[in-house]
């Protein structure tokens, strides 16, 4: 029998970010918040709550994702949280894994490339990249893609930008996203790396006018960085949903029958 395992959250933070589908002997399923579909409906032997606020009324084992500094809500088995400088204690740490579906190989960059950033707005990220607006080819997703239509925006730009939400810096969920869909991934500094290498598998940026110059030469040579691209894309193999969640939802039900809950 499949282990079922119920991913909770909003579709347009987290869908991204959660398995959608089966495999590995997992059968996944996706509840936002606003749909009508009932968790007992589904009868999960595993809950990850990826936007937790209290803990859903099920008997199955119960996983909060929680970023490096929230708070955790009570009653959860255990926490996951996702990178920082100096995170809260959890369970796990790692970044959010990245859906299969969107994936993608690398393919030629486009002549002049089109770069991308998916993240909220907020004065940090909005500092940094208003000069590059102005000069090149930038768009800027707040919120509200899911499914197809953010596979096909990925599909149609080249150069992913992260950034952290304020000057802490961290590990921005967007970052594998940009390299799972075969884009050339331009970041602040992460902190921690998880893996990852500037210069190998990413290019780093330094401040908003380090963004612009890379922009600049990337429009004056596209295919300059495109060994970085295949690299990338090839290290954010080890973030796949259906690679890294089937694993933790073994691992926190193993976990619960030795220490319990």
């Amino acid at each position: 029998m499949p282990l079922r395992v119920a991913f909770l959250g909003p579709a347009a933070t987290f869908g991204a970010h959660a398995m959608h589908v089966s495999a590995d002997g997992v059968e996944p399923f996706f509840l936002d918040p606003r749909g009508s579909q009932a968790l007992d409906e589904i009868a999960p032997h595993v809950v990850i709550a990826l936007a937790p606020e209290e803990r859903p009324d099920t008997g199955a084992a119960t996983l909060a994702v929680l970023g490096p500094y929230d708070p955790a809500p009570e009653g959860f088995d255990r926490v996951l949280r996702t990178p920082g400088p100096e995170p809260l204690g959890a369970w796990r740490s790692r970044p959010l894994p990245v859906d299969d579906r969107l994936y993608r190989d690398v393919g030629a960059s486009r002549r002049p490339p089109r770069a991308l950033c998916l993240a909220r707005s907020t004065d940090h990220r909005e500092w940094v990249l208003t000069l590059a607006k102005h000069s090149y080819d930038v768009v800027h997703y707040t919120h509200g893609l899911v499914g197809d239509a953010l596979a096909g925006v990925l599909a149609a730009t080249d150069i992913g930008i992260a950034l952290a939400a304020d000057q802490r810096h961290g590990f921005p969920n967007q970052a594998l996203v940009h390299m799972a869909a075969g884009q050339l991934l331009l970041s602040e500094r992460l902190i921690p790396d998880c893996g990852l290498e500037p210069g190998i598998d990413l290019l780093e940026i330094d401040s908003r006018d380090g963004l612009v110059t890379l922009l600049m030469q990337l429009q004056l040579r596209p295919e300059a960085y495109e060994r970085v691209r295949i690299r990338g894309r090839m290290k954010a193999e080890q973030h796949r949903a259906s690679r890294v969640w089937p694993r933790i939802a073994r691992d926190l039900l193993g976990d619960l029958r030795i220490f319990g809950r």
